[in-house]
């Protein structure tokens, strides 16, 4: 008995530990997390009224104590596994789905378990107590574990066959935790001496179980304490399996990545956390994600809501911000979208999300709110199309490649080009790079897409010989995406070197963005310094790197973006007397894009600037095209000199 009650004790212990630290973790709001924190609490009242049971069996002074006792103790372990059969039911987005389903294989049987605890006591239907308070089990006992048995066939039946997004190994270990407890059944059915040290394998599978689950800190966001986008999309995805209408409010910063050139992390963070302050206080109960770094969803449960929402937004949060006397500009998108009226789908719903997210300023008009109705659908089709034009483009190798040539000021010619990748749709037109390539990394075909795209460049390099006609390197852009795939390095060094292309003539150009795996990006690019290739930053300018960030990378050239060069050709910003000088004295070469007349190349020329690209030199150019240009510019040029 000393045992038994010390085993009881221990249980009741860790399962309290669970459940409590569980409780105060700041978890999803789904009926998956509702349901397992039951089925903890069930847990844990099961393991205290088995030691009451204990305790008044040995030093209870009344018989009707020690039937209580019992009675309860059978209350708690029919709750254990209801809460279980619940929490496999929500795992499989089978609540509520089918109401008469529910109510035959969930309400029936639990009223019948319930009647039987409840009332054998009077009735003694499925058991009954002698004088000395002794439970004695009848057929009908065995009847109500057999319905709790067949409870759980049926789930592992639905684990099994539902149409749940879940991996092989998740259910797996649904099952096992399904097992686990039909085998408590049984051996409680056989009477089995088992029955007790059972528990004490449940206890450790349990533990293996919660720590197998995807830890609640994957749903946070580090630098607000909000739910994060692999929150909001696991929310999202259980509300349109359920079919819960919901209305979602997304709030874009418009120039937040322009912010993270001029600003520094904490003063854009500060502002972060204030807008989020006031959507706490706005909201009165909507659920606040921050899906991005410039962008924040609110799920809310009616569009009159959403939009009460909106306008109270757009006269709290300022357009101007004083934080640390550093006054910070900042414009708002504001949209709408609403389940089901705005579709059904949940791919269709996301990919309007991801349409709110874009880059295209056409997109987002600043201070209106703009609602993601059905005319949204049709880029989410075009996008599937494009995701299909490049699979097949991958299959055919028959993606183009272009050129479009660097001026040197050091050497007063041509002695670069930039690789540019360019896709066809079915009417034989050029699809929009950045477009396209994008739809690469959405769907993870860029890196066989850019692999193809560097053996094309070395290909023409090689059987041109164009390093013999004045270019000296040759630019090839480079996804973040790509450095994720650990054999890149590899891969492409491999190909370099069956087309006899040395690894010191390449430069591979990534975009600044919002690196999702930054140390995967540095540790990349380092290993690709190793190899003697020089890395070059796209589009400084327009992403999200602070000054910082980027020169923390192994980067040998700054392409400044062109809006940097034509803003300030427009006397609207200063930015680069500052910014180049800065580059300079870090040892960056820089190249300015959008070169397209001679006060842009004073500029640019003014500021120590290294390279030049742009239409002013040229478009991008079809193979043919760029080796003519290349012959007639540098021997121009050369003719020039010598005269």
């Amino acid at each position: 008995m000393d045992n038994l009650l010390f085993c009881q004790i221990a249980s009741a212990g860790f399962y309290a530990l669970l459940f409590f630290c569980d409780l105060l973790k700041k978890q999803l709001p789904t009926k998956r997390t509702v349901f397992f924190q039951l089925f903890l609490c069930a847990m844990m009242l099961d393991a205290i009224f088995s030691i009451d049971v204990i305790l008044s069996q040995r030093y209870g002074e009344t018989v009707m104590l020690n039937e209580a006792m019992l009675v309860v103790e059978l209350l708690t372990q029919v709750a254990c596994c209801v809460t279980l059969h619940l929490y496999i039911m929500a795992v499989a987005f089978k609540l509520g789905k089918n109401p008469v389903t529910m109510v035959i294989f969930g309400i029936i049987p639990v009223c019948i378990l319930l009647t039987f605890v409840l009332l054998s006591p009077w009735l003694g239907i499925a058991y009954e107590f002698d004088q000395l308070g002794h439970m004695h089990r009848n057929i009908w006992y065995n009847v109500g574990q057999i319905i709790l048995l067949l409870e759980f066939v049926i789930d592992l039946v639905v684990i099994w066959v539902s149409d749940i997004k879940y991996t092989a190994r998740r259910r797996m270990l649904y099952s096992f935790m399904i097992l686990i407890f039909i085998l408590a059944i049984i051996f409680e059915i056989s009477n089995s001496t088992l029955s007790a040290l059972w528990q004490i394998g449940m206890i450790f599978f349990i533990y293996i179980f919660y720590l197998a689950q995807q830890s609640p800190d994957f749903y946070i966001d580090n630098t607000t304490g909000y739910f994060n986008r692999n929150g909001f999309l696991e929310v999202l995805y259980e509300e349109v399996q359920y079919q819960i209408p919901f209305s979602c409010l997304l709030v874009r910063v418009r120039d937040f990545t322009s912010m993270n050139q001029i600003y520094s992390a904490e003063i854009l963070q500060k502002i972060q956390l204030e807008i989020g302050e006031i959507f706490t206080e706005s909201s009165k109960g909507g659920i606040i994600y921050h899906i991005g770094s410039s962008t924040y969803a609110i799920m809310l449960r009616s569009r009159s809501n959403a939009e009460v929402l909106y306008y109270r937004l757009k006269d709290r949060i300022s357009e101007i911000w004083n934080i640390d006397d550093v006054m910070v500009n900042h414009e708002y998108s504001y949209y709408e979208l609403t389940y089901p009226e705005y579709g059904t789908d949940y791919e269709e719903i996301v990919q309007k999300i991801h349409y709110a997210r874009s880059d295209h300023e056409a997109h987002h008009k600043a201070g209106e709110l703009i609602h993601l109705q059905e005319g949204v659908g049709k880029d989410a089709e075009r996008r599937q199309e494009i995701a299909h034009l490049i699979e097949t483009a991958i299959m055919d190798n028959s993606i183009e490649i272009h050129f479009q040539p660097i001026f040197s000021f050091e050497e007063d010619s041509i002695t670069s080009l930039e690789v540019l990748a360019r896709l066809r749709d079915e009417n034989r037109n050029y699809i929009n790079p950045e477009y396209f390539i994008r739809i690469a990394e959405e769907n993870h075909t860029i890196v066989q897409l850019g692999k193809q795209i560097f053996e094309k460049a070395c290909i023409f390099a090689g059987k041109n010989h164009i390093f013999d006609m004045g270019i000296e390197e040759m630019s090839i852009n480079l996804s973040p995406e790509q450095c994720r795939d650990e054999h890149l390095t590899e891969d492409l060094v491999e190909i370099a070197s069956k087309h006899g292309i040395p690894m010191e003539r390449i430069h591979l150009e990534i975009t600044e963005s919002e690196f999702e795996d930054k140390k995967a990006v540095e540790e990349t690019l380092y290993r690709l310094k190793e190899t003697g290739a020089k890395i070059a930053l796209d589009d400084f300018g327009t992403g999200f790197s602070t000054l910082s960030n980027i020169l923390s990378l192994p980067v040998d050239y700054v392409k400044i973006d062109k809006s940097l060069v034509w803003s300030f050709a427009e006397g609207k910003n200063q930015f680069l007397n500052d910014l180049m000088p800065m580059l300079k004295a870090e040892g960056k070469q820089i190249i300015a894009e959008g070169i397209e007349n001679t006060e842009h190349i004073d500029i640019i020329k003014q500021l120590q600037g290294d390279y030049l690209q742009g239409y002013y030199y040229s478009k991008p150019l079809s193979e043919p095209e760029f080796l003519r240009f290349l012959k007639r510019f540098n021997h121009s040029e050369k003719s020039g000199a010598e005269a």
